[in-house]
């Protein structure tokens, strides 16, 4: 792609997706030289074929449908440019049904549609790259709104010999991550590398996490305790467990654990 001003992606769940969790969105970026301007109107779809109670039953309201039209920070406008230049679209968006689907409009700084070399409406090529960071977009711009706070993961390690924890703290809004350590009542904070932030969730939810049976104060009892930000402390092997038999999920997590306190 050339140089855009303005760039919108559109986006909707798969059809295996079933209300009230299925959505789809509309999400405009113009680009100005400080911020990365948005405008996002999200729907969520089809839940006419359900009454309130099954919504709510499953953690909804009857109207969850969000906009919101605001600036992201600068990083962000530097982030999807650099994507866009290494972007190149298809002409036909995927219609499996068992896949979402993603595509792009795009107008050049002048305005005008995208010329010769790529075209003006289409899905990427990199399809993937584009996922993650609609993802991430759409992180930043629910903190901005406030709608939602940044990702907080906890980590409390007690044994006979003392305790440890550390909390990693990761910021859509500014897209920055860091790390706060105390062992032996001393403290510590260091950056986290925000590309590792992707395997680090990766990891994380591979593993079976057990809601009805954490604990919902922070335990006094020895053991490894995570709490990823949803106000449950999940002790690792009892309410973490493999989603199968001969997974690695466990050990995976306990490595990243270590790496969180090196």
């Amino acid at each position: 792609m050339s140089a855009f001003h303005k760039l919108t992606i559109h986006f909707e769940t798969s059809a295996q997706l079933p209300p009230p969790y299925s959505y789809q969105y509309v999400l405009t970026l113009t680009t100005s030289a400080q911020f990365l301007n948005v405008n996002l109107q999200l729907t969520y779809t089809h839940r006419d074929e359900l009454d309130s109670d099954e919504i709510e039953a499953e953690g909804f309201t009857e109207n969850d449908d969000f906009k919101w039209k605001g600036s992201l920070e600068k990083v962000w406008r530097d982030e999807l440019e650099k994507l866009v230049d290494k972007t190149k679209l298809a002409e036909n968006a995927i219609q499996d049904e068992e896949k979402d689907i993603l595509y792009l409009s795009v107008e050049s700084n002048s305005g005008e549609s995208v010329k010769p070399g790529s075209l003006e409406k289409g899905q990427p090529k990199n399809l993937t790259d584009w996922y993650y960071l609609a993802q991430e977009l759409l992180q930043a711009i629910f903190e901005t709104s406030e709608k939602e706070r940044p990702f907080e993961l906890h980590i409390l390690d007690t044994t006979s010999q003392g305790s440890r924890e550390a909390v990693l703290t990761a910021s859509f809004r500014s897209r920055n991550a860091q790390v706060k350590r105390v062992v032996d009542g001393k403290s510590s904070l260091r950056f986290y590398p925000w590309h590792d932030l992707p395997s680090l969730m990766e990891v994380l939810y591979a593993a079976d996490w057990l809601t009805d049976i954490a604990a919902t104060q922070k335990p006094k009892r020895n053991g490894l305790y995570v709490n990823p930000g949803d106000g449950l402390w999940y002790e690792w092997g009892k309410q973490i467990v493999e989603p199968g038999k001969g997974g690695k999920s466990l050990a995976k997590i306990k490595e990243l654990i270590a790496g969180l306190f090196n």
